[in-house]
């Protein structure tokens, strides 16, 4: 009897002991002290002295901004220093060197001499595209007209490859979304529309998707190809029947869309005068292709300072950035974007690309 109690409370404790076992807790990461963060500012377009007058704010401005979410990131900046470059190469030679820690500036003079340098935001709209993809059948249906999610901040620009609505124009929409590549031959034989060079979406995102997806073809190779001022131009040229493809900043034809089945003498709620068509923009202007995204802006970190390219020192800037941009949007003209995003080290590729093609 004895035995048969001992025995049962020899394994009560071992059941107790089993349950009393927990899993250990990983270990809180350490946190990240900055004694002194150094961000420098590119020096742009605007007059320097209403460039100096908006950075004299930002140090305390940046520094409440990192108090506020330390507890949350583990990460202290002690103080904030803001400087600004005597030109985008010299601040891009800086962060490099590690002689500034963090640096807003211009995205392609970071392709160009941004060793040393990680970029880890770049310039964002404070809103997404739900069918963002590079499919494009996820870009073509009336559907799509609601497509703008606020809130959710892409970083970027990238063009959608449309087909207008011509005879040649169906065509090529129709090669496409039965889910053929079109051949270089059968872009070349398309009347093209484009915006001038220094057009990212207009421009550049085309430049880069002929080069990547057709041996390296370019824009100036395609026969039959006309430059508009804008991408309300573009669309103009397309609905009067003289153009065949054209790039188109995604998605600009929300901007259209109420204006196109209005006739020419009328204007939408917005004041846009009509394009005189039939069916809606969703179902005439059809994408055949999407391009790559490429940036104007980037805030770029040393690469030799492992807590400035870690996780958590850039969860913490992008945070201090979105606060910065809800709570005192005035102050975000001096980095050159009112919104930034994450991005991750290939990101600037198809940037870099351009820039060779432009050599």
């Amino acid at each position: 009897m004895k035995r048969r109690h001992l025995a049962a409370l020899m394994a009560l404790a071992m059941v107790l002991s089993g349950c009393s076992a927990r899993p250990e807790e990983p270990p809180a990461p350490e946190p990240i002290k900055i004694e002194t963060l150094r961000v420098e500012i590119s020096k742009n377009d605007q007059d320097p002295q209403a460039l100096l007058q908006e950075i004299r704010e930002l140090p305390e401005l940046l520094k409440a901004g990192f108090d506020a979410v330390a507890e949350d990131t583990g990460v202290e900046v002690g103080d904030v220093t803001v400087t600004v470059g005597t030109s985008p190469a010299a601040t891009a030679q800086a962060v490099g060197e590690g002689s500034v820690d963090v640096a807003f500036l211009p995205a392609a003079e970071f392709g160009r001499s941004g060793d040393g340098a990680a970029a880890v935001l770049a310039e964002a709209e404070n809103h997404g595209l739900s069918n963002a993809g590079s499919v494009p059948a996820d870009w073509n249906g009336s559907e799509h007209a609601t497509a703008l999610v606020p809130g959710v901040r892409q970083a970027g620009t990238f063009a959608l490859v449309c087909a207008a609505p011509t005879a040649y124009g169906a065509q090529l929409s129709a090669r496409a979304e039965s889910g053929q590549a079109l051949t270089w031959e059968e872009l070349s034989r398309a009347r093209w529309g484009v915006l001038s060079r220094d057009s990212l979406g207009g421009w550049g995102c085309l430049a880069v998707w002929l080069a990547e997806n057709y041996d390296g073809g370019t824009v100036e190779q395609l026969p039959d190809v006309t430059e508009y001022e804008s991408f309300e131009a573009l669309l103009r040229a397309a609905a009067a029947g003289e153009i065949d493809a054209f790039p188109l900043q995604a998605d600009a034809r929300l901007d259209v869309a109420d204006a196109w089945t209005l006739g020419e003498d009328e204007k939408s709620s917005g004041g846009m005068s009509g394009f005189g068509r039939e069916k809606s923009v969703w179902e005439e202007v059809r994408c055949i292709g999407v391009t790559p995204t490429l940036y104007t802006t980037v805030a770029a970190v040393s690469a030799g300072d492992s807590a400035l390219t870690g996780d958590a020192f850039q969860n913490a800037l992008d945070t201090v950035l979105v606060n910065l941009g809800e709570q005192e949007p005035g102050s975000m003209a001096a980095f050159g974007s009112a919104w930034f995003a994450r991005i991750g080290g290939g990101d600037l590729e198809p940037l870099r690309e351009l820039l060779e093609l432009a050599e």
